[in-house]
């Protein structure tokens, strides 16, 4: 019993058998040759469930998904004309121009059936696999169509709808104005684009226009992967013809993006998303507080709830889907069509700039700072000083006394401006100010917060950018002993520190 399979050169001879009648009639077979009417139909599964490959009747293994390569069908019309004299009364249909890039031709005005069948309403043309050709008029110098062949190289998930234009130029308002158009197949891409047609020799369905020299853009984007785009460019391929190319369009997991569509886009949507828009801003919003100078950025992601740098990854990859408009101002701006907003580099989102228009992404905690990199509209990358969070945890005796104080010193600072000296020097946070205080004024949820500039710290003679040796001291006068505590500042998101005195029995 044959099963489904994709026809090729190596396996036609057993699973391709000739038809006596077209699908307009009765067809017996997985080809037919119309002859008089200058046109191969391609008769799959879809239509023709079972036919006779020599053994008696069996499933029909050639079918709309898998297809079959001109290759494969230009071997079947050899081994056809050499055993059907009928055949051989009319000049052969197909060409072979070039085996290894799946280039192929249909002469004569032969043309592969194009009409609607009764499951796919497709033309035969988008059966083909592996290949692309031309379509003469005559014996090989006048062209009807021109087919140039795609196939991924990257595997893209079997549900992911992938979707193509052909573009003069892959500026993003070229590409928001662009026509679209989903390959026939969902998963991996493996097909041919027209890119040239002419009416002038008769063929009434080729349309007019030459597209190639445009710029094949390929995309596949579905939730939970890394948004992709390829290019003919990329590819290497300059000027399209009948042959087929490879694209390096696929999918990878996007382990960071474990949130449900759901709840981050839609009706349904949740915070912290549920403070999230887009605007295209004019004009550009300026951004201080990095490590190199101001950046101006033309596209603001407000995130007002405070979301983290991964959940707001997350509802940009969501806008990447959006067949709509996704810009929250005054502008129009198509997701679908668009860019993908960012990449990761490194472990951090870096935001991207294309055509001078880069990305901002506001409501950040000083902490998820340090997880991304923004990229101006000059594109040029911006950087926060590195603020690691340091978090004391008091402890209960300590919150329980009205007068306890606590003092964080660097433990070992350059020359003698060390702790427990007259020289002891005191730490202070990002924002210049002694980290020093009282307890139960400064704690929120037991513990003692400070940000400290690791990237800009010179205090006690120490170089920034450099681990810091620091101690913390917290005292009671009424309630809590004494405890001291010794940490390292290193260049880590959060520094965890528990400095807890025993009750003062002695007080």
């Amino acid at each position: 019993m044959a099963t489904p399979v994709l026809i090729t050169h190596e396996n036609y001879s057993t699973h391709l058998v000739q038809s006596t009648q077209g699908r307009a009639g009765t067809p017996d077979g997985n080809i037919f040759f119309d002859m008089v009417n200058n046109r191969i139909e391609i008769i799959t599964a879809e239509e023709l469930a079972m036919v006779d490959l020599g053994s008696g009747a069996e499933a029909n293994p050639l079918t709309n998904n898998l297809g079959i390569t001109l290759q494969g069908l230009y071997n079947f019309e050899n081994q056809e004309r050499r055993t059907d004299e009928t055949l051989r009364t009319f000049l052969r249909a197909t060409k072979g121009t070039y085996r290894f890039a799946g280039a192929f031709a249909f002469w004569d005005s032969n043309k592969l059936y194009a009409g609607a069948n009764s499951t796919t309403n497709n033309d035969d043309r988008f059966k083909i696999r592996g290949s692309g050709w031309i379509e003469y008029s005559d014996s090989g110098s006048t062209v009807d169509r021109i087919y140039h062949g795609i196939r991924s190289l990257v595997d893209i998930q079997a549900g992911t709808q992938p979707y193509t234009t052909l573009v003069t130029d892959t500026l993003e308002a070229t590409l928001q104005a662009a026509t679209w158009t989903n390959t026939f197949r969902t998963g991996d891409i493996d097909e041919a684009v027209q890119v040239f047609g002419t009416t002038a020799n008769g063929d009434t369905g080729a349309g007019d226009f030459d597209y190639t020299t445009r710029k094949l853009v390929v995309r596949p984007r579905s939730w939970q992967y890394t948004p992709q785009e390829t290019t003919s460019e990329a590819a290497g391929i300059t000027e399209f013809s009948g042959f087929s190319g490879g694209y390096g369009a696929g999918e990878t997991i996007n382990t960071a993006n474990t949130y449900t569509l759901a709840d981050v886009y839609g009706g349904a949507q949740i915070a912290p998303w549920t403070g999230m828009s887009l605007e295209k801003v004019t004009p550009a919003q300026t951004e201080t507080g990095f490590n190199e100078a101001d950046g101006d950025f033309t596209w603001v992601l407000q995130n007002t709830l405070g979301g983290t740098v991964q959940e707001c990854a997350a509802y940009l990859d969501a806008l990447t889907l959006q067949n709509s408009d996704i810009d929250s101002g005054a502008g129009s701006y198509n997701g679908k069509n668009g860019r993908v907003w960012y990449r990761r580099e490194s472990g951090k989102v870096v935001t991207n700039s294309i055509d001078d228009a880069g990305l901002f992404i506001e409501g950040l905690s000083t902490a998820e700072q340090q997880g991304v990199i923004f990229t101006d509209d000059a594109a040029a990358q911006k950087t926060y000083p590195f603020f690691p969070s340091i978090v004391i945890t008091v402890g209960a005796a300590a919150l329980a006394d009205a007068n306890a104080w606590y003092h964080v010193f660097y433990a070992d600072g350059a020359s003698n401006l060390d702790f427990d000296t007259t020289n002891a020097v005191t730490v202070n946070d990002s924002a210049g100010n002694p980290v020093k205080g009282n307890i139960q004024t400064d704690q929120i949820g037991g513990k003692i917060t400070f940000a400290f500039a690791y990237d800009t710290n010179v205090q006690a003679g120490l170089s920034a950018g450099t681990d810091k040796e620091m101690i913390v001291i917290i005292e009671g006068d009424g309630g809590a002993g004494q405890a001291l505590t010794p940490f390292t500042v290193t260049r880590s998101t959060t520094i965890p520190v528990t400095c807890a005195p025993e009750t003062d029995n002695n007080a």
